[in-house]
């Protein structure tokens, strides 16, 4: 993936319903994509996006982030082809995804992939910057 692809990529991820975060916004995921650490990658099928997932590495763990596969393209291996390029490209021993609990279909996906909900972890989030309750004195 690069960064004229962003349209592309952000119309699939609303059209597949993913959640919109705050971190999808064009600057966030150029900064993201310029990480030697991370990576976007596409399928695309005569200009148009079918799939996309982005990935990084903490060095320690791999994370793999907002998969989607076009609706009238699923069941055909784009989305375990996108896994497995992710994977690759991380080299790390232990890979999460995030998926929420409401999403039935991105559940089934990992789930068929062999990634399994840990019992007991609960993420919890913040987004820093100057106001930040826990970077106050």
């Amino acid at each position: 993936m690069i960064l004229k692809d962003y349209d592309g990529v952000k119309q699939l991820w609303t059209d597949c319903e993913l959640s919109e975060e705050p971190e999808d916004e064009m600057n966030d995921i150029s900064e993201f994509l310029a990480s030697p650490q991370s990576a976007g990658f596409i399928a695309h099928n005569n200009e148009k996006i079918e799939g996309v997932v982005l990935c990084g590495t903490d060095g320690r763990y791999g994370y793999i982030h907002h998969l989607a596969v076009s609706k009238h393209k699923r069941h055909c291996g784009i989305g375990r082809t996108l896994a497995q390029a992710c994977v690759d490209f991380l080299q790390t021993r232990h890979v999460i995804v995030m998926v929420r609990e409401n999403n039935e279909t991105g559940n089934r996906f990992w789930n068929c992939l062999h990634f399994q909900k840990v019992d007991g972890l609960r993420i919890q989030y913040i987004k820093t910057n100057a106001d930040s309750p826990v970077l106050k004195k």
